[in-house]
């Protein structure tokens, strides 16, 4: 037996958390593979509605823990995502950032708009790992509490 923390079955947030975790790192896979390398319209359509529809995943998940009558969210819950929350700003900023240094540096700009749809990909892309980042900073903190 590995001890008490095996004991306690991860609540809804940490759950979520570290599946939207996998599912944001093979999404980014797929994105930089698909859209960003290869420039495909239709990778990129499905790209877009998956991240469009992230939202309604987590509310979609929250009405099947009510029917379940499982426990929901409570202050700490709050708490932890904002820290994701916050995480995912930075990110997001960081990323936007770096790509506006890469658009202005000609060495950089030709890549970059090279390719029909390398440049939105980038964008996506960098909202995907500020997504990623977001969930791995509220996954991270939930396992830190349950030690």
């Amino acid at each position: 037996m590995s001890g008490m923390r095996d004991a306690i079955a991860p609540g809804f947030g940490e759950r979520f958390a570290l599946n939207s975790t996998w599912g944001l790192a093979g999404l980014g896979a797929f994105c930089a593979i698909a859209v960003v390398k290869q420039g495909s319209l239709f990778s990129f359509i499905a790209v877009l509605l998956v991240l469009f529809l992230s939202h309604w995943f987590r509310r979609r998940a929250m009405h099947d823990q009510q029917r379940r009558n499982e426990a929901m969210e409570d202050e700490r819950d709050s708490a932890i995502a904002s820290r994701g929350d916050r995480a995912f700003r930075v990110t997001a900023s960081i990323g936007i950032v770096a790509l506006a240094l890469a658009l202005a540096i000609p060495a950089m700009r030709g890549p970059l708009l090279e390719v029909a749809l390398r440049l939105p990909g980038v964008l996506l892309l960098a909202l995907i790992a500020a997504n990623l980042v977001g969930h791995v900073v509220v996954a991270h903190a939930y396992v830190r509490e349950r030690r």
